[in-house]
């Protein structure tokens, strides 16, 4: 069975279910980190750490149910306040499980080393907070067999990822216009997750800024799994309000270059991907370029005659060393310029943030492709 195909309201408690066995497990080390730290053995005392911590990690999963069906300011508070604390969260693990490993070796100053980890977690959140909202521009180089040669020396840009809702509005989607619009660029790519499946009423609203891209071949627009949670009419009716091409499982060709743009929910499954490939009027004589939301089944893209894929997804992971899991998880696709066979992947770690607005190890970045 596949779990795209399963209705909302199971995909929703088999997440939750699986996030709350996540949460249970590292609360459990967490509390016996900061209680054994600084001492705390009443039992007032630890049954208020421990509602605390439950509290404090079960209001992400609160949130960020409230924010697909409601949005003002009270739950765009309540989502960013949880989502920070998530992430705080997961470097307090960290430096719980560290602190384990130090009470294993008796000559050292356990205590003393366990408070200067957990004040490193706060640094290091504090860190990815700053660092989340600085927008990198990563530069790439691709060379395409038979590309023509007016497409020598033109620009794209790839934009994925931004997560528009709870924690970045039009405010941030016209800050992303504005780092386009400064860059030599001829066409626009949209590799999904635009909106973070938010409960905004108005979902026109938050795209608006994007009709000043100014990419005078277009900018054309893929839907990421964020989009799809539910009914995803919406948010597709919004970008082609905001004058950009949404490509559901279609080609286009433009000055002899073929873009493909693929459907997260239909290209989920390998078989019903390597199905839509092949019902495409695809060349492979001529180069042609894949817009697909999560690099996956790379070899079905590669066999199909793709000669470069750009995707998203991933966010690199947003916290190090996570990024090391994405990797793995995508079998060496998980971030950056990568090649499977003749045909080039790029795999880019997005420009919004998903969860924690943090960023360590990780930028927020716009990928800007010269063909050549």
């Amino acid at each position: 069975m596949k779990l795209l195909s399963l209705p909302r309201p199971i995909i929703v408690i088999l997440f939750i279910s699986a996030f709350s066995f996540f949460l249970f497990i590292a609360n459990w080390v967490v509390y016996e980190a900061v209680a054994g730290i600084f001492g705390i053995t009443k039992d007032g005392n630890l049954l208020i750490l421990g509602f605390a911590l439950f509290v404090l990690s079960g209001s992400f999963i609160l949130a960020s149910i409230v924010g697909m069906k409601y949005y003002n300011w009270f739950t765009r508070w309540f989502y960013r306040f949880s989502a920070i604390w998530i992430g705080l969260f997961t470097y307090l693990f960290f430096a719980a499980f560290l602190y384990g490993l130090v009470l294993m070796v008796p000559f050292l100053p356990a205590f003393s080393i366990g408070k200067i980890l957990l004040a490193g977690a706060l640094v290091v959140s504090t860190y990815g907070i700053l660092h989340n909202r600085r927008i990198r521009i990563s530069k790439i180089e691709v060379s395409l067999q038979n590309l023509p040669e007016i497409w020598k020396g033109r620009n794209a840009v790839w934009i994925s990822d931004v997560h528009l809702g709870q924690l970045y509005g039009s405010a941030y989607a016209q800050k992303i216009v504005d780092a386009v619009n400064a860059l030599p660029h001829d066409i626009i790519f949209i590799g999904g997750d635009l909106y973070d499946g938010t409960g905004a009423s108005d979902v026109r609203e938050l795209v608006a800024p994007l009709k000043g891209f100014t990419g005078k071949l277009g900018t054309y627009f893929v839907t990421g799994n964020h989009e799809e949670i539910g009914d995803s009419t919406a948010f597709v009716a919004a970008v082609r309000s905001a004058n950009i091409r949404p490509l559901l499982d279609e080609m286009v060709e433009v000055d002899g270059l073929q873009i493909v743009g693929v459907d997260y929910r239909n290209t989920a499954n390998w078989e019903d991907f390597q199905n839509i490939l092949a019902r495409l009027p695809l060349q492979k004589n001529k180069p042609s370029l894949l817009l697909k939301h999560e690099p996956k089944n790379i070899n079905i893209a590669h066999d199909a005659g793709i000669s470069f894929q750009i995707s998203g997804h991933t966010h690199k992971a947003q916290m190090w060393p996570l990024g090391y899991i994405a990797n793995f998880v995508y079998k060496g696709f998980g971030y950056g310029l990568q090649k499977q066979g003749e045909m080039f992947v790029y795999t880019s770690s997005g420009v919004g943030t998903w969860g924690p607005p943090m960023r360590v190890g990780t930028d927020s970045e716009i990928v800007h492709i010269t063909f050549t």
